[in-house]
């Protein structure tokens, strides 16, 4: 029978496979728990990936010191600081990524219709949209409750030439939650609907022609959240076109630092909870 010690006070194969076996498993185990809870993956990192490899690694590092006649306390040494490098290696990549939160659209209108003229699309956009997700039930009454904002909204339905997008993310970091992030501009160059409110409810206050940046929300394709808001409120054709960024935690700027034409561009915007005073600005701009 092998004793957890030997004579010399190094750890035998017993405690390196145990304790690198056991930060292994334990990180990853609670770390996506803790660290990213949407994630589906959950304690099955540390049962099926992080477990098996640390004690592997245990066993790997307790032959390789058997020849190098390395000093008991080394040993101990050698063991404690693999398990904390097992352990931030593991955590590292429990860490969740960015999630994307919308666009800036840089757009041009091209067409105006009052909300309630583009109700018929809307539902049936949404009929469709319904028919497909079979994990959710819609809430009673969609359809008229649908009718009934879209002719009590100050909104107009818009017809943009989106020039060119900006992705907008938000990071999921502890040391930096809520960090907003924006990455390089890209081209588009295509026709979209979109639901406005941020000038008015009249298409006067929308001129043609007229080219701003502004923010669109974005939502998971088939996304239905609870009975009480699916479909959405409001109900839209394809998007919603907003000026507010208060769906935003916690911060007040967004950077973006990006090559475009070989020049620097740096996007600074403040939002605030008031959509009045939210403002988008853009210094060195490329067009």
């Amino acid at each position: 029978m092998n004793h957890p010690f030997h004579e010399s006070g190094a750890p035998s194969v017993f405690w390196w496979i145990l304790i690198t076996g056991g930060i292994g498993f334990a990180a990853g185990f609670f770390g996506p728990i803790a660290l990213n809870p949407e994630a589906n993956q959950g304690p099955l990192v540390g049962i099926f990936i992080s477990g098996p490899v640390g004690a592997f690694l245990g066993l790997v590092l307790y032959l390789l010191s058997r020849p190098l006649h390395f000093s008991a306390a080394l040993q101990w040494q050698v063991l404690w600081a693999s398990g904390a490098i097992l352990a931030v290696v593991t955590l590292s990549l429990c860490m969740p990524g960015p999630a994307f939160r919308g666009f800036l659209l840089d757009a041009q209108i091209q067409g105006c219709k009052p909300s309630e003229q583009v109700a018929d699309d809307a539902i049936a956009y949404w009929e469709k949209r319904v028919a497909g997700v079979t994990w959710a039930a819609p809430r009673a009454g969609w359809q008229d409750d649908a009718r009934h904002r879209l002719h009590e909204d100050q909104a107009v339905a818009l017809e943009v030439m989106v020039v060119r997008k900006l992705g907008i993310y938000e990071s999921r970091k502890p040391w930096d939650k809520g960090g907003i992030s924006a990455r390089g501009w890209y081209p588009e160059n295509e026709q979209k609907s979109y639901y406005a409110q941020y000038a008015g409810g009249a298409c006067e206050d929308y001129p043609l022609g007229s080219r701003s940046v502004r923010f669109v929300s974005y939502n998971p394709p088939g996304m239905a959240g609870n009975a009480e808001n699916w479909p959405p409120r409001p109900l839209l054709p394809v998007g919603v076109l907003l000026e507010s960024l208060t769906a935003f935690p916690s911060r007040d700027r967004i950077t973006n630092r990006c090559r475009q034409k070989g020049e620097i561009v740096y996007l600074w915007s403040r939002y605030l909870a008031h959509h009045s005073q939210k403002r988008v600005t853009e210094r060195n701009p490329p067009f």
